[in-house]
């Protein structure tokens, strides 16, 4: 019986084509999941330091405060009282202002509420005293963005 060699050599072939391509693809999912878990721990760094630098400057009754980083998150408050992410309420704080990274679908629309965002990818401090932000949230698009400080029996905290 006669086999047929160039049939054989064929599947051969394309076999190994498939692989390729399926290892590839595997890499690129590799190397892209490396990536994005490089650039949250970044941003969550970034957003770290922003939220210390802008409690200094609260601290130092400053009336204006530039924030560069993280851009696409928010900058937003909590109280006792209502709804407040789990980092601040496990820890008992009356007060918080969080960092909050903001999550989109594919349209440009918000996911999630705040809390929600905050709850998941977010840096928050205690502060002995209430804050209010302008809107609940200030995102942070075109850095930097300055904050105009108001203080008073609550500090008021807007674009401006």
């Amino acid at each position: 019986m006669k086999k047929n060699k160039r049939g054989f050599f064929l599947a051969e072939e394309t076999l190994k084509i498939v692989l390729a391509v399926i290892v590839i693809i595997f890499l690129i999912y590799f190397l892209a999941s490396l990536y994005f878990s490089g650039k949250d721990s970044e941003d969550l760094k970034l957003a770290e330091e922003s939220m210390n630098y802008l409690n200094e400057q609260m601290g130092l009754k400053s009336t204006e405060v530039q924030i560069y980083n993280p851009k696409g998150w928010i900058i937003t408050a909590w109280e006792t009282g209502g709804e407040m992410p789990l980092q601040c309420s496990n820890l008992g704080w009356k007060n918080c202002v969080c960092f909050c990274e903001r999550h989109f679908d594919y349209l440009g629309f918000f996911k999630n509420t705040p809390l929600e965002d905050c709850n998941e990818d977010n840096y928050c401090l205690e502060y002995n005293k209430e804050v209010f932000i302008k809107d609940n949230a200030l995102r942070i698009d075109n850095s930097p963005i300055t904050l105009e400080i108001n203080y008073g029996d609550k500090i008021e905290v807007s674009k401006k």
